[in-house]
């Protein structure tokens, strides 16, 4: 997210009328060019632009939140709302709110005491002119205005109406378009002391308090590196944060700021490769994506700089930035990303009826088969209860390591190809989804297509377990018979279970039949129905490795244990990425892990009816 400070400037009489009500008329954003760092170029400054053009101003976020000095971690003071294009200004009204901070500030703004407000904003469409140096935002979201103490733009603040917004602009003096070197300078300094306090989320004030005192760059720069040790002493650590690159926020209060940029820096990578990202990181599209800016950017963040190791691109810059703690996170981010990303997107028609839980190591796992409850019995008068016991079986089952190694060469960083390498990573997701739905359907071919061998001695499909209908044609009279099987399966003891049929799974080959028959459940029709319509509340599951000799009627999980899959806890989510060290050879790797195992843990749930 980028900001631009604006001035506050009002009459004595409108700022007392205004204080009673916490309420001002704000002129947020305008057309005024601010001096910005372009890191896509290098580090270049340039003019940013606001548009203010119809259709530029992307207001969905309305009614913005009043914040003090861009500060994310503490509550908003206040709203600007009623928010709208003037011309070539953003005007909106401020109303700060009942706190006795926002009373605090709404004094002081009467007093004239504050005087600056600035915009917190994010761009979505630019334009270019590189021999003028100027980048137009021409589609721009606002997110938050801040009261501050700096302004930069005198053109646009607090209680600013249009009738000084025109004496300002006629009483303004003509520049002359020679700027002296001296002048030059001092504005590179101070939009580089700017810019580095912004990235360091210092606050405004302490970047405008080392512009004022002169500092100059170099200590500046030391200066900052020492308020950013202070904080993070400060702040509350945890020793065992574990990043989770699945997911990519935007900032929230509290964010380790650490954390936030190799959210960022991830989704970068991730965008430049083509690679899609559900909810991109905020401030995703601020970074270029380039492996080198991106080594540049870590050693920054540690207060280095690229430029004192030779070329700007070149073999010196990552070995450097490989022993930051931001660039190999951002790598193995990148990679667990792209890895997650196949395992998600393919597709995995076991995920529907087989229930997923986390194991905790490899050792076997238990799983009791509770039965009923013993049926109650007569008691007469004076009579004494006799005891009951619930009858139980064990299902057992163990998980197993599946994984392979990953590996991009010094060479392909050097030459900036990581792009072409994190492409081909999604296929190793989609490989541990598959080996999960082969573990899965490969239990239904044991025994000659009867399934596996359950604790009782006896196939999983079998006449003694009451779940193998007759061979029929695939119809709805076929799908009842399955039906009524399930509906009488009893519990260990004795008791009807009363299952309800929730999926019909079938191999791919049966797939338009099954479909003609859950249409024409849901048809209304005059004439009698050939279809009963609880078969329109099935939920077809359409599986390619399944043999085309019968179909499956399943129970929801929920009302009875019939399969799992179990997998590691690190393994809920996909496959786990791990850096593995290589010091004979110049590659960087990674190792690729997924554990699991999957059991049919009781007949009663499924029924197997054979088809013509």
């Amino acid at each position: 997210m980028q900001t631009r400070t604006m001035s506050v400037d009002l009459g004595e009489r409108e700022r007392k009328e205004a204080a009673s009500s916490r309420r001002f008329p704000v002129s947020v954003s305008s057309e005024t060019p601010v001096q910005r760092v372009d890191w896509q170029s290098g580090g270049q400054l340039f003019d940013e632009v606001l548009s203010h053009a119809r259709g530029a101003v992307d207001l969905s976020r309305a009614p913005l939140p009043v914040l003090e000095s861009h500060d994310r971690s503490k509550v908003n003071v206040g709203v600007v709302r009623d928010l709208k294009l003037d011309g070539k200004r953003l005007r909106g009204e401020l109303v700060l709110g009942q706190s006795e901070r926002a009373k605090e500030l709404a004094a002081d703004i009467a007093d004239g005491i504050v005087t600056g407000i600035s915009v917190g904003y994010t761009i979505s469409q630019e334009t270019r002119d590189e021999k003028a140096k100027r980048i137009t935002a021409t589609r721009w979201c606002p997110y938050e205005v801040s009261i501050v103490s700096v302004p930069a733009d005198p053109s646009v603040g607090i209680n600013r109406s249009a009738s000084m917004d025109e004496q300002s602009a006629t009483t303004t003096p003509p520049t002359d378009n020679t700027t002296p070197p001296e002048v030059l300078a001092e504005r590179e300094r101070a939009s580089e002391i700017h810019a580095l306090v912004t990235r360091a989320r210092l606050g405004a004030d302490f970047g405008a308090q080392l512009v004022r005192d002169g500092v100059p760059l170099e200590q500046a720069r030391a200066r900052i590196l020492d308020a950013l040790v202070v904080r993070d002493q400060q702040a509350p650590t945890n020793q065992h944060t574990r990043m989770d690159y699945g997911r990519f926020d935007a900032i929230s209060p509290g964010t380790d700021y650490g954390e936030d940029f190799r959210r960022a820096a991830v989704d970068s990578l991730l965008i430049r490769s083509g690679i899609p990202v559900a909810r991109p990181h905020a401030g995703a599209r601020d970074l270029s994506g380039s492996v080198y800016d991106l080594a540049r950017l870590s050693l920054s963040r540690q207060g280095r700089t690229g430029s004192r190791f030779g070329e700007s691109r070149g073999p010196e810059l990552i070995k450097r930035a490989m022993v930051t703690a931001d660039f190999p996170a951002i790598l193995a981010g990148a990679l667990h990303a792209s890895v997650r990303s196949g395992y998600e997107s393919e597709p995995a028609s076991h995920r529907a009826w087989v229930r997923a839980v986390p194991v905790p190591d490899f050792r076997t796992q238990q799983r009791p088969i509770l039965g009923s409850a013993p049926s109650l019995a007569q008691v007469g008068e004076h009579g004494e209860y006799t005891d009951g016991y619930f009858t139980d079986e064990m299902a057992s089952y163990s998980v197993m390591k599946y994984g392979r190694m990953v590996a991009i060469s010094w060479e392909a960083l050097v030459n900036d190809n990581l792009g072409a390498f994190l492409r081909v990573q999604p296929a190793l997701g989609q490989a541990a989804r598959r080996a999960e739905a082969d573990t899965v359907y490969a239990l239904f071919a044991l025994n000659s297509a009867a399934g596996p061998t359950m604790q009782d001695g006896t196939a999983l499909f079998h006449a003694n377990h009451a779940n193998l209908a007759t061979s029929a044609a695939f119809d709805s009279a076929q799908l009842g018979a399955g039906r009524a099987l399930l509906r009488k399966q009893q519990a260990l003891g004795g008791g009807y279970l009363s299952l309800v049929p929730r999926y019909l799974v079938v191999p791919s080959e049966r797939e338009t039949a099954a479909e003609v028959l859950l249409a024409n459940a849901t048809r209304r029709v005059n004439t009698e129905k050939t279809t009963p319509e609880w078969i329109a509340s099935l939920e077809l599951v359409v599986e390619p490795r399944l043999a085309n000799t019968a179909v499956y009627l399943a129970a929801e999980y929920n009302q009875i244990d019939t399969a799992e899959l179990g997998l590691l806890e690190e393994n809920m989510n996909g496959p786990v990425v791990e850096e593995e060290a290589e010091f004979r050879k110049d590659v960087k790797q990674w190792k690729v892990r997924h554990v699991f195992g999957a059991k049919f843990l009781d007949w009663r749930g499924v029924v197997k009816m054979p088809v013509t």
